[in-house]
């Protein structure tokens, strides 16, 4: 981890610091101030360390945190790849129930169309007598909603 690197993360990673270094104080950590050659020279001080097993601690440290940084990364970006892969999915299945549903719309509007275009009034009529016999309850509900909408609209 280069100075620049060091500099700006050093407010975020002050929590780990703590954690890796118990015997730095606040104070410590306010007199390092983010530069890394005052947190070696800290440590030097505080485990009586040399200078360069203090450096090695330090590069240590920082090669596991920024491989922990990449692999939270790297799981993150194959959690968002995961849930790119179920949208696609989910769209995919969606596409196709709205074109079953469609297909099933047409068959009924055609369906529809040539009941009309081949029954005669005094046919339809019949038919529709024979299904109130069949669903009297169901027929009754659906003649008082027409009622109700048709005295509404005549009072507007």
């Amino acid at each position: 981890m280069n100075e620049d690197t060091f500099a700006g993360q050093w407010k975020q990673m002050r929590g780990s610091l703590k954690s890796w270094w118990g015997y730095l104080s606040d104070d410590d950590f306010e007199q390092i101030g983010g530069q890394k050659d005052k947190l070696i020279g800290k440590i030097q001080e505080k485990y009586g360390y040399s200078r360069e097993t203090a450096q090695q601690e330090v590069e240590r440290r920082f090669r596991e945190a920024d491989s922990a940084a990449g692999s939270k990364l790297s799981g993150a970006v194959a959690a968002v790849g995961e849930l790119k892969d179920k949208a696609y999915e989910f769209g995919a299945s969606a596409a196709s129930k709205a074109r079953e549903a469609q297909a099933g719309v047409a068959t009924g509007l055609e369906t529809a169309g040539s009941y009309l275009k081949t029954n005669d009034f005094e046919n339809m009529a019949a038919d529709l007598m024979s299904v109130v016999r069949k669903y009297p309850l169901q027929s009754t509900l659906i003649g008082a909603g027409l009622w109700y909408f048709i005295s509404r609209s005549k009072h507007r």
